[in-house]
């Protein structure tokens, strides 16, 4: 008779790797035992060890579709994409109704720039289910990237229609719109927001479409309010420096800005390089070939900063 204690529970064990090594060392020959592990290492970020687990699982058993899905998972962390597609696409053979089978099939085949392909595929899942939002979702992406805007809408509007709650593709109506300079891009944008309210590219989107529509102030008040929810947003600063220098021309007030862009991102060089262009207007050049100097320090082959050191007499050193 087995006994367990009171704080004993069976189907925890098996959801834990020390639970699953025991039981595989008990019955090495089930399939779902391994299949288990492997997709536990996966969550894990450890793909070797996950590969091992779940070509073991195949191995064992080849009939399942889910297994094949879950290798090709692996592939594609281990940036394997040709294994990918095969695993992917036996997991299709083996069950032509799974829906997960072909959505990431379709996703797979976006990645890789099939968008024919791509499409086939998420029309097969809407044969299966009609409704779902991320299908239609794909599916505005792929028209997207082909260009065709309307069929791209018509996609992103039909996918907020299954799912009012799909922010995704109302970010993606707000970044159409917003192309075309049309305020219903707000409105979209919006509607994200009322989702996930946490959403930081939302609100800078927000701040950039004022700012390119030239509502200053309103883009001013939306990028502070973004930098106040997330301090090292490193452009939201470097636009607001911009602002203040290209748009109201004032460098020194710029300068603040550039400078908090390239704390939040010391890998800036074009904040570092702005910082510079601030303080050359402001007539200060050994400040304004310091930032240079710094900015190709970042990137050697910054053009605008080896310009700027011409403009001021000056030449790159490394060791400055």
């Amino acid at each position: 008779m087995a006994i367990f204690s009171c704080n004993s529970d069976p189907k925890a064990e098996l959801d834990s790797l020390s639970g699953l090594d025991q039981a595989i060392k008990d019955d090495p020959s089930n399939p779902e035992l391994w299949y288990n592990r492997g997709k536990i290492y996966l969550e894990k970020q450890q793909a070797d060890s996950a590969l091992v687990n779940i070509r073991e699982a195949i191995r064992l058993d080849s009939s399942k579709a889910n297994y094949y899905v879950t290798l090709g998972d692996i592939y594609l962390v281990s940036n394997r994409t040709r294994y990918t597609r095969q695993a992917l696409e036996h997991a299709v053979k083996l069950e032509p109704s799974s829906q997960t089978a072909h959505m990431k099939l379709a996703e797979l085949y976006l990645y890789v720039e099939m968008r024919k392909e791509s499409l086939n595929e998420i029309n097969e899942v809407l044969k299966l289910d009609k409704r779902n939002p991320k299908a239609y979702y794909l599916k505005g992406i792929v028209y997207k990237e082909l260009g065709d805007t309307n069929l791209a809408i018509s996609s992103f509007m039909t996918a907020t229609e299954q799912d009012q709650q799909y922010g995704f593709a109302f970010e993606q109506l707000g970044l159409i719109y917003a192309a075309k300079h049309d305020s219903r891009a707000l409105d979209f944008y919006k509607n994200a927001l009322k989702i996930n309210p946490k959403n930081t590219l939302v609100r800078y989107n927000i701040a950039y479409f004022l700012q390119q529509e030239g509502e200053i102030e309103k883009s001013i008040e939306a990028y502070k309010e973004l930098i106040g929810m997330d301090p090292n947003y490193s452009n939201a600063y470097y636009n607001m420096g911009y602002i203040y220098l290209e748009i109201q021309n004032k460098p020194e007030d710029a300068i603040q800005w550039f400078d908090r862009a390239s704390k939040a991102n010391p890998n800036y060089a074009e904040a570092i390089y702005m910082k510079g262009l601030c303080y050359e207007r402001l007539k200060k050049k050994e400040l304004a070939i310091a930032d240079y100097q710094k900015s190709l320090l970042v990137n050697p082959r910054f053009e605008l900063a080896k310009e700027g050191l011409g403009r001021l007499g000056a030449t790159f050193s490394a060791d400055r």
